[in-house]
């Protein structure tokens, strides 16, 4: 345990190059030169979720609703979820553009064929992502489009990515 004061041990101090690796309970934290940057992080540090969350106000998502979520940092998509408040079916398109060319349209599809669905459930997990992009660079904007819905009134829709 390191308390106040600079970190000084013997061969680690300014201008040093080598990384300091701490482990404990399983997750390994990397520091480089006294700051753990996302590229020396463990991915469980750098996992973090995009999401939206549509409300039909007591009736249906409306097909053609959107939500825009502006990414600050380059990230991989490495799975997509969808939660409904009620058991129905869902389709959510995921676009992806840069802020210049804001708003993304159905163009920008990141998605292939293997959209975000929930059938017939209250939720659904793709974590294959098959055909997908995943790829996001910083300051894209992310648009999550409702394709259809049927009795959710309520779904939420989240990425789970890892910075990069």
């Amino acid at each position: 345990v390191w308390r106040a004061g600079a970190l000084t041990p013997a061969g680690v101090g300014d201008g040093d190059k080598g990384d300091i690796t701490v482990s404990s309970g399983g997750t390994v934290w990397t520091i480089d030169n006294g700051v753990v940057t996302p590229a020396k992080a463990s991915d469980a540090l750098k996992t973090v979720a995009i999401g939206a969350a549509f409300d039909g106000g007591g009736a249906a998502d409306a097909a053609g609703s959107k939500a825009y979520v502006r990414v600050p940092f380059a990230c991989t998509i490495t799975s997509a979820t969808l939660l409904a408040d009620l058991s129905g079916s869902a389709v959510v398109d995921v676009w992806v553009d840069t802020y210049a060319n804001y708003p993304p349209t159905v163009a920008d599809t990141i998605t292939a064929s293997a959209k975000p669905t929930i059938s017939s459930a209250i939720k659904s997990e793709d974590t294959t992502l098959t055909g997908w992009t995943t790829s996001v660079a910083a300051g894209s904007i992310v648009a999550f489009n409702v394709d259809s819905c049927s009795t959710c009134t309520k779904l939420n829709v989240q990425l789970k990515v890892v910075k990069t």
